[in-house]
């Protein structure tokens, strides 16, 4: 695969015209900019559809006539927020090109107006700006991560993804513990919630069966743990079939006949995850007579093996990501940050910015994930853009 390195890409490509670098499938600015915003109202509603499903089905509990209203109400401001964000790329870099810039170079032609267009997470509440930087923070990581490995800097492996998830899950379940008791709770978009920790205080239990009194939960304690771990077991699965035959919908027999074992690894790993967590914590207040948000320390690292069965990077460091979420959040609580700084905003755009820049100067090292966003939102528009640029620079003799 060819890389946009600095040099190759301001020698190849800073003296195009934009019909031929921005917008190679038509020649003028203005037919670029309407056509491009045709292609992302279709391709972000189209995203954002499937982001929905699978949030509601995370949730695991049926939605009332009020609950549909509002999620599609969010499911339109959503819709505008991708739609805004994919199809100003092309309106941006035509203006820059024509009153600032003579020449394309290359921090101002990807990363500049991708900072900029980043503002439109403005459209979504803040809650879900919250939870979209915080995505987009994950994001970054990883594409710092496979930058190290392919510089062979950094070696990575399913067991140290692992080992990475196991720490992070200890820190991330013992802070959303406590968590659970501030009146502002941080939004966190993540497999199950903990309940918060239990007052009650009850005799030391030998063995998991009945309930314990200081068990943070209702009913028989295996009970508790089966059903978590059936639930979030059915919830991968159905993740992974979703992702192999909404994308073939329309053949339903090649759809079916896709469909693998080993689309069942999600769900083992949701299923393991959850049930590991839920068995240490009620073995832990059953043996003490008491809950506390320590118990989540050891149950959320042992709980983190279960991600073996399904490794993945971004996975690996979504917990780490979101203990930093919620360390924000006490920060702005606490006053250590101004209420005043829109520091949420400010971080997602700059993490636009570098995503973005990477998905068309260094796509071997961008996350999956923003390659098929953007494929996704733009309605394939980003592929002819990137495809434009290494053209380019292939012409020249250049990239590796």
């Amino acid at each position: 695969m060819v890389e946009a390195s600095k040099f190759w890409f301001e020698k190849s490509c800073s003296d195009s015209d934009c019909h031929t670098l921005i917008h190679p499938w038509t020649r003028t600015c203005s037919n670029a900019t309407s056509s491009m915003l045709m292609s992302c109202i279709k391709g972000s509603y189209k995203f954002y559809a499937m982001v929905y499903i699978i949030q509601i089905l995370m949730r695991g509990k049926k939605l009332t006539k009020e609950d549909i209203l509002e999620q599609f109400k969010l499911y339109l401001k959503s819709g505008i927020f991708g739609l805004t964000v994919g199809s100003s790329f092309v309106t941006l870099n035509c203006i820059f090109r024509k009153l600032f810039f003579s020449q394309f170079t290359y921090y101002t032609t990807v990363l500049l107006p991708c900072t900029i267009s980043g503002a439109a997470v403005y459209f979504e509440p803040p809650y879900r700006r919250v939870m979209v930087a915080n995505l987009f923070v994950n994001l970054v990581f990883e594409y710092w991560i496979r930058t190290l490995e392919m510089k062979g800097w950094l070696r990575r492996s399913a067991s140290r993804e692992t080992l990475i998830f196991m720490l992070g899950s200890s820190l991330f379940f013992y802070l959303m513990r406590l968590d659970r008791d501030n009146k502002k709770r941080t939004p966190l978009f993540w497999f199950f919630t903990p309940p918060r920790v239990s007052k009650e205080v009850g005799e030391p239990m030998d063995g998991i069966k009945g309930r314990s009194d200081a068990c943070p939960h209702k009913g028989p304690c295996v009970n508790y743990i089966l059903k978590g771990a059936a639930q979030l077991f059915g919830v991968g699965c159905a993740m992974s079939m979703l992702r192999t035959i909404i994308p073939r919908i329309l053949t339903p027999a090649k759809a079916l006949k896709s469909l693998k074992l080993s689309h069942l690894k999600l769900g083992v790993f949701f299923g393991g995850y959850i049930g590991i967590y839920r068995l240490i914590v009620c073995l832990l207040c059953r043996s003490t007579g008491r809950d506390s948000a320590l118990h989540a320390v050891p149950a959320g690292f042992l709980a983190g093996a279960a991600l073996r069965a399904s490794p993945s990077l971004p996975i690996a460091l979504a917990p780490l990501t979101s203990s930093l979420q919620i360390l924000g959040s006490w920060g702005y609580q606490k006053g250590l940050i101004p209420e005043q700084w829109p520091l949420v905003e400010l971080v997602y755009c700059i993490c636009q910015g570098i995503l973005f820049h990477a998905r068309v100067m260094h796509e071997d090292a961008c996350p999956r994930y923003i390659i098929n966003l953007m494929h996704t939102v733009t309605s394939n528009k980003a592929d002819e853009i990137q495809g434009a640029f290494i053209q380019k620079i292939l012409a020249h003799g250049g990239g590796m």
